[in-house]
């Protein structure tokens, strides 16, 4: 037995994916034949491929030239396109089926959108009923549609009598039903009716008739089951997609069901019971409908299809008989809307059933044909949420946005997206489809959190960065939890793993960042430190003063993890780096007092004789030599003392204030006062040169004119006693 899980890639995609449409075709590739039998042959329209674009035009075809004309398969088409056929008055597609899928050329085994279905459905703008049938091929499904629509063979859907199949691919009638709506404040219905491939054909593969029945089942809210005679083992086998899609669901929630891996089992707590159940309610279809076509077994089709669904013992234990009693299990607990439905065979000539009227067929058939026709009805409800769901996925196309009931362009994006998902792989699983699509929904969330992540700016502090991974992991998940269906192994567990990595990926980012600025910002700050050992003018103020700006700008600039490492770091340089200014700037404060007592003693004796601030001059000099060498106090030095201290205050107070800063000022004070003493010394010099050379006697008065002075014949009328110069 084949493990069938198509449905759950549908699932997927019409859920999760954000993907693109898949490329939808222009016209058929393949076709269904609209091939009327003799003896009473009709002329048909005959759709000839315009190999410049693919679209079909209308012609006649002759009438046929033998009894059993071969059916068209795969490169042509039977039917005109909804361009070349519509006429005034025609019902949105028209009189006639349209392709919704057909196989694709390149790879037989995938299936190819088509334009003329998918216009169809979403010129449907309110709630539509899909009722499709499926069955194996060769078991009368098209015919059955065209006695429900009451159209000719010739028509309605193709039908044939070979051993080929005669429908390709998914088709619809191009006339919608309207369907009156039971409950007040609901609108009215749109029924279409939907023929498929039949499964197990001549020449098809297995993952192909997955793709039909999956594509089939999510497309449907009554989904007939049309099987021949009675129920087989491998009938309920293919029914395997809905019990996968049941565990996906109800495993998640929790939810009960059958023992014996039915479709019970516990959840994971990803997602509550809610969001779970109506996503289920939304994907499967309302009603399965078993439509036995039998003529000679007794008992009612009820009882057939319930001792069918019942488990059968297994002694052996074997596997397959295992799995299918599980299904069996499974299909029990999700029978709700299920019902059975026996229909004779309509005639026994059934190669010239198209030809025969209703007054030649079986009297039996055509009253249970009518009974059908109602029952069909009853049952198709248009489902709810499904356009929520598929605006969630956030490529819904124009019109499938969201609302209450499925609608026209809602089938048809959900169409063209479980088209794409299961053309992916060559053997489609629900497990591998559910995670590829729950993957997109996780990929979508880690995206929105890695932007949250990256509008915070590195370096930042660590609590600022777990506050928004905090924030943004929160929203992820909720968002995650309510898109995510199913039980792959794409699950909220997963998508924090992965929030947690991208945190720890940023979190060493910002400690990378972090490191750097830190490291720039203290380096700057040490060289400052450094820098100051040589001012010129030696300030512990102006030394603390660069200190504490020089850690202001650190403390702004080096956040983050790195910031403890290197406040320790930057500290104990601030600490070495002052101890080793404090012993620079006591020896150069003595240095310099010595070089101003020098000074002293040099200015107050031949600059300016002033013979107490000469004195005074030198007794600073001899008490800064001799008093440090007297010092006999174990511990104790000059700098000790507290004179030292309040020189050293009185130097700090004049050097660096708010007001002064002497490593700036002092350089100007020293050059003006070098200025004044040269110009007094050669002042005096000129004055004592004067009387001896009269050139530079009357540069200078000239000089006194033009400062103000007024000159004087001085030289003339010199003081002179007794014939001695006075002025010498």
């Amino acid at each position: 037995m084949r493990a069938r899980g198509p449905l759950l890639a549908v699932l997927a995609i019409a859920l999760m994916s954000g993907a693109d449409a898949v490329d939808v075709a222009p016209a058929p590739a393949a076709a269904t034949g609209a091939v009327a039998t003799p003896p009473t042959p009709k002329r048909g329209v005959h759709r000839k491929l315009d190999p410049g674009n693919g679209r079909g035009v209308a012609g006649r075809t002759p009438p046929p030239k033998s009894a059993h004309p071969a059916p068209i398969r795969g490169a042509a088409s039977t039917r005109s396109s909804a361009a070349d056929v519509a006429a005034p008055g025609m019902v949105r597609g028209g009189h006639r089926p349209l392709p919704i899928v057909l196989p694709s050329k390149g790879e037989s085994t995938k299936l190819t959108p088509q334009r003329d279905g998918l216009d169809m459905l979403r010129s449907l703008e309110g709630p539509v009923a899909p009722v499709v049938v499926i069955g194996p091929y060769r078991s009368g499904k098209s015919f059955l549609l065209n006695q429900l629509l009451g159209v000719p063979c010739g028509e309605g859907f193709g039908v044939g009598h070979t051993r080929q199949t005669e429908t390709k691919g998914v088709w619809v009638w191009g006339e919608p039903r309207t369907m009156k709506s039971s409950t007040p404040g609901e609108p009215d219905a749109a029924v279409v009716y939907v023929d498929t491939e039949g499964f197990e054909a001549t020449g098809m593969s297995d993952a192909y008739d997955d793709r039909i029945f999956a594509l089939s089942s999510i497309m449907a809210s009554v989904l007939v089951y049309n099987l021949p005679e009675t129920v087989k083992e491998s009938d309920i086998a293919k029914l395997s997609f809905a019990v996968e899609l049941a565990e996906e669901f109800f495993a998640r929630a929790g939810g009960g069901g059958g023992g014996g891996g039915g479709v019970g089992g516990e959840g994971d707590g990803d997602d509550d019971d809610e969001t779970t159940h109506s996503q289920l309610r939304t994907f499967l279809p309302h009603s399965l409908m078993w439509l036995i076509q039998r003529d000679f077994l007794e008992g009612g089709v009820r009882e057939m299809v319930a001792d069918a669904l019942k488990p059968v013992n297994n002694p052996s234990g074997d596997k397959h008989v295992d799995e299918l009693n599980r299904i069996r299990t499974s299909l029990t607990a999700l029978a709700k809307n299920s019902t059975a439905f026996g229909l004779k065979q309509p005639h026994l000539q059934r190669t010239k059933l198209c030809d025969l009227k209703d007054t030649e067929l079986d009297a039996t058939y055509v009253k249970q044909r009518t009974k059908l026709s109602k029952l069909v009805l009853e049952h198709a409800k248009a489902k709810d949420g499904l356009g929520d769901l598929l605006d969630r996925g956030g490529n819904g196309g124009v019109g499938a946005g969201g609302g209450k009931y499925m609608t026209g362009p809602t089938l048809a994006a959900l169409i063209e997206r479980s088209v794409k998902a299961l053309n992916e792989g060559d053997f489609p699983s629900a497990g591998n489809v559910v995670d590829s699509f729950n993957r997109d929904a996780l990929e979508r969330h880690l995206g929105t959190y890695a932007a949250a992540l990256e509008s915070v700016a590195l370096p930042a502090r660590e609590e600022a960065l777990r506050s928004e991974h905090e924030r943004a992991a929160s929203a992820a998940t909720a968002a995650f939890k309510k898109e995510r269906f199913g039980r792959g192994r794409v699950t909220t567990a997963s998508l924090k793993t992965r929030l947690q990595e991208m945190y720890d990926a940023r979190v060493e980012k910002n400690a990378f960042a972090s490191g750097r600025e830190c490291e720039q910002s203290a380096g700057a700050c040490e060289d400052g430190l450094v820098a100051l050992q040589t001012m010129r003018l030696p300030s512990l103020h102006k030394f603390e003063h660069e200190a504490s700006a020089c850690k202001a700008i650190w403390d702004k600039k080096c956040i983050g993890p790195s910031r403890e490492i290197y406040a320790a770091r930057l500290e104990r340089t601030a600490n070495r780096e002052r101890a080793a200014f404090m012993q620079s700037y006591n020896a150069r404060l003595l240095n310099g007092l010595l070089v101003g007592s020098i000074a002293g003693i040099v200015i107050f004796r031949f600059l300016f004789k002033v013979g107490i601030l000469e004195l005074a001059s030198w007794a600073l000099f001899g008490m800064l030599e001799i008093t440090p060498k007297l010092y006999i106090t174990p511990g104790e030095s000059m700098f000790d003392s507290r004179w030292w201290n309040l020189a050293a205050g009185a130097w700090e107070v004049a050097a660096y204030n708010p007001f002064v800063d002497m490593t700036i000022l002092g350089p100007l004070l020293g050059g003006g006062l070098v200025a004044l003493l040269v110009w007094v010394r050669v002042r005096a010099c000129v004055l004592a040169v004067a009387p001896y050379c009269p050139c530079l006697g009357s540069c200078f008065r000239c000089c006194l004119r033009r400062l103000g002075r007024k000159g004087q014949r001085g030289a003339d009328k010199r003081k002179v006693a007794r014939h001695r110069d006075l002025d010498v």
